[in-house]
């Protein structure tokens, strides 16, 4: 190859096809991650009004709550679908911005499988440790989060390092606020996973990632 780096000497053969492998990673990462932005705040958005809608019902509705202490599965079940929804339009329709064809198509397909397989994994799991029959919601809450962070650490590990950080961050949001934060536990978490989504947002869209 005759193309010049920036010391004005030609690219060796191995520079050069390096060269081209990297340009192609960039393409194929972009379409994986289309709407990364928009998806996280969407995200952000949902788990934040999840976890102010389950305070405001535990502290000002109990006599609902004790009567009903299954209410936040039925609530974070509609609040899933939607973001599910959501991310699956948001993805796809950044994806055929990015690049058109099969290629943005299959890759929309998949990444929106796999969240799906994220979302799907929470409730069975919650489900088959039996935790809808006699657990709270609570606990379902809590195994549900740590399912979705870690959906992030390994997307983020597929993709881009600092989204396995906001699986980290949104980890610590939910978990940490539950130690320490006493009976406003869910209002605290409900802010650190807002500031958590709008933080990891503004990564994305600094680094160039829509």
């Amino acid at each position: 190859m005759q193309a010049a780096n920036d010391g004005g000497q030609g690219l060796t053969p191995g520079e050069g096809w390096e060269a081209i492998y990297e340009t192609m990673e960039r393409g194929r990462t972009s379409m994986y991650l289309a709407g990364t932005t928009a998806i996280l705040l969407l995200w952000g958005v949902i788990v934040s009004l999840g976890f102010f809608s389950q305070y405001a019902v535990e502290t000002f509705a109990t006599g609902f709550a004790d009567e009903r202490p299954w209410f936040p599965g039925p609530l974070w079940g509609v609040l899933a679908a939607a973001g599910i929804a959501g991310s699956a339009i948001i993805g796809s329709r950044a994806s055929r911005g990015n690049a058109a064809g099969a290629a943005a198509r299959g890759a929309g397909i998949r990444v929106f499988s796999y969240w799906l397989a994220v979302v799907a994994s929470a409730f069975l799991i919650t489900a088959g440790a039996g935790m809808w029959n006699g657990g709270s919601g609570e606990q379902i809450a809590g195994v549900a989060i740590g399912i979705v962070a870690l959906g992030y650490v390994l997307f983020g590990i597929m993709t881009r390092p600092m989204l396995a950080a906001v699986g980290v961050g949104i980890a610590a949001a939910y978990y940490l606020p539950h130690h320490f934060a006493g009976d406003g536990a869910l209002a605290v978490s409900a802010s650190c996973m807002l500031a958590v989504a709008l933080l990891g947002a503004a990564w994305a869209r600094k680094s160039g990632v829509l």
